[in-house]
């Protein structure tokens, strides 16, 4: 038997010397300067001349703002030429990233198919059935050899010319001369007639995706620069879009006011903006090196960007994946004393939770962060005066607000949407979940609804409230999901956990009966089972969920506890207090109080 020629394994695909997820940043960057640019040149437009200079002076100072706003738009042309470069750069490494998984896909199975080869030619007997067989399969593996390795070179060419191009393009507006060419370039994208077409279409998602698609790179990069505040705050703008708008903003931004700060010219109102902008650089920049292994691109976006709103709490949405192009998306809307500083937090419980659905699905997963309205401050779980608080501050109405704000939301995912459209679940916990009930009253778009710990939604029964899928978390010993209950105060609708509400529950561990756990019990939805069920929920896994029978019956009267009823025994429990009926009447005085706060006709349904 002559010698069956088998390839040679193929050595390892290279990796890129630059990545989309490096290239975002730069350009990011860029963008960022150019805000500032145009900033600057727009406060040199609108500087004047001084009032009372006149003749010689007068011209003078006017040539002189003139000449100085002309030469900024230099500078801008030149930037705004960088950034599209810069962005376009960004789309060949994340293809060129798609290619590169491929092919190393191709040349794992290839190696492992010559060495499975081998082996059963040297730990066998030649016979001519299997001689004929293995030159057979022998000849397959050489020409899939040789496709390989010609396809990696062909990528590796691919990928020195994208390196190429983009420091050539770089390179072309690095002079002045080359800034003024740029500046004057008939075809340079028109902002001005580009702001009205996307005023006349902000407000309505479908409308404004629909025009935004039918720009070009440069004319998107223009108007990300021009108003990246607006851009990345427009429901129906691409989410990616939207993320380099922000990031650039929030860059400019805490330079702007670093500097202003450090003049001693940073008002109490910028100072807070600037606080939040910092805790949200933070969070990306300890993200900075996570990529989506399905897109090579960073795998956090930044939404939603609003550091001074709702009196500076701040507001902002941030995504795990992108939504755009993701099989599942979730949105998950905190409740009480949420707000941008307490932003770490919940972004770990985000995370945690796309961990989770990632891991029961083949698909692409997005998860959302979403706090863009005034969640109500005040904690009603550590101590008498934060219970009181909550029943002076804490209504329906900021739910209902900020449900109309998150259907808003929600109309621009759809609309952004690309490909088959995504599986979408809405989360609201604590007051978010009162939140997400009232954008359910008006018709929210999802596939399902999750709500956590909830005290209270705007109807009596599920079917009432939506059309979608109702799931509800509630430990038996949260005190805030009694409060919608039928002994309860019930000031802001019906407790979902009831029997009689008509949704699905499922399994959250009952959480511990002693007061001082209150608060544990109530933020610890996004652990253990619970995360589990939820995961499998978001990714339409429903036979993965295990369903929770109902509350533990503990009372004495053998029902549900009222919210007096578990206050009492949780401080039983929790000190071994004697005195029950003490406690009983303190917790009655505390639920008397909050339905003083609301009064009568507190919810509808």
């Amino acid at each position: 038997m002559g010698a069956i020629v088998l390839p040679a394994l193929v050595e390892s695909v290279p990796r890129l010397a630059s990545t989309a997820a490096r290239a975002a940043t730069f350009a990011n960057n860029l963008r960022a300067v150019t805000v500032q640019v145009k900033d600057v040149q727009e406060w040199a437009q609108g500087q004047g001349v001084p009032e009372g200079w006149q003749g010689d002076a007068r011209e003078a100072a006017d040539h002189g703002t003139t000449r100085f706003a002309r030469r900024l738009d230099v500078s801008e042309a030149a930037l705004e030429r960088a950034v599209v470069a810069a962005d376009r750069f960004e789309d060949r490494l994340v293809r060129l990233g798609t290619r590169r998984s491929a092919l190393v896909d191709r040349q794992g199975t290839l190696n492992d198919d010559i060495t499975a080869l081998r082996a059963e030619i040297d730990g066998n007997e030649a016979v001519e059935a299997s001689v004929a067989a293995w030159e057979t399969r022998a000849a397959d593996l050489r020409g899939r050899a040789a496709d390989l390795v010609g396809d990696i070179a062909a990528w590796s060419a691919d990928a020195d010319e994208a390196d190429v191009d983009f420091v050539r393009a770089l390179q072309q507006v690095d002079e002045v001369a080359e800034g003024q060419e740029a500046a004057q370039d008939p075809g340079r994208p028109d902002v001005a007639d580009l702001t009205r077409g996307f005023d006349r279409r902000v407000g309505d998602p479908v409308a404004l995706a629909a025009w935004w698609r039918t720009l070009s790179r440069a004319q998107r990069q223009a108007l990300l620069t021009e108003h990246p505040h607006r851009v990345g705050n427009a429901d129906g703008i691409p989410v990616r879009d939207r993320d380099e708008a922000n990031r650039a903003a929030l860059y400019s931004d805490i330079d702007r006011w670093t500097r202003q700060e450090a003049d001693g010219e940073l008002g109490d109102a910028d100072r807070a903006a600037l606080a939040n902008a910092k805790v949200i650089r933070a969070e990306l920049d300890d993200r900075l090196e996570q990529v989506d292994p399905a897109t090579g691109e960073h795998v956090v976006h930044v939404v939603v960007y609003k550091p001074g709103e709702f009196g500076g709490d701040g507001g902002v949405a941030i995504s795990f994946g992108d939504p755009d192009r993701a099989d599942h998306v979730s949105v998950n809307v905190p409740g009480l004393t949420s707000e941008v500083g307490s932003l770490p937090g919940n972004l770990g419980r985000t995370e945690a939770l796309h961990d989770a659905a990632l891991g029961q699905t083949d698909g692409t997963v997005a998860t959302v962060f979403w706090l863009d309205y005034d969640a109500p401050s005040g904690n009603p779980l550590t101590s008498l005066e934060g219970i009181t608080d909550f029943g002076s501050v804490i209504g329906p109405g900021a739910a209902d607000a900020g449900g109309e704000r998150f259907s808003q939301f929600i109309d621009g995912l759809r609309a952004s949407d690309v490909g088959t459209t995504a599986h979408l679940t809405a989360i609201g916990h604590s007051y978010g979940s009162t939140t997400v009930g009232h954008a359910l009253q008006d018709g929210l778009p999802v596939d399902d609804a999750i709500l956590l710990g909830s005290p209270g939604v705007p109807e009596h029964t599920a079917a009432a409230l939506t059309d979608a899928d109702v799931w509800v978390g509630a430990k038996d010993h949260d005190p805030v999901s009694l409060i919608g209950a039928e002994d309860g105060p019930g000031t802001l609708g019906t407790d979902p956990a009831q029997e009689s509400f008509g949704a699905t529950r499922f399994e959250t561990g009952d959480g511990s009966p002693r007061i001082q756990d209150a608060l544990d019990n109530h933020t610890s939805y996004f652990t253990g089972t619970s995360l589990d069920n939820l995961g499998a929920i978001v990714v339409d896994q429903d036979d993965h969920v295990v369903h929770d029978e109902g509350r533990e019956r503990w009372s004495e009267e053998g029902h549900y506890p009222t919210l007096p009823e578990w206050l009492a025994e949780g401080v039983v429990r929790g000190v071994g207090d004697p005195i029950v009926e003490g406690v009983r009447e303190w917790g009655e005085d505390v639920v008397d109080s909050l339905v003083r706060g609301f009064g009568p006709g507190r919810f509808v349904g």
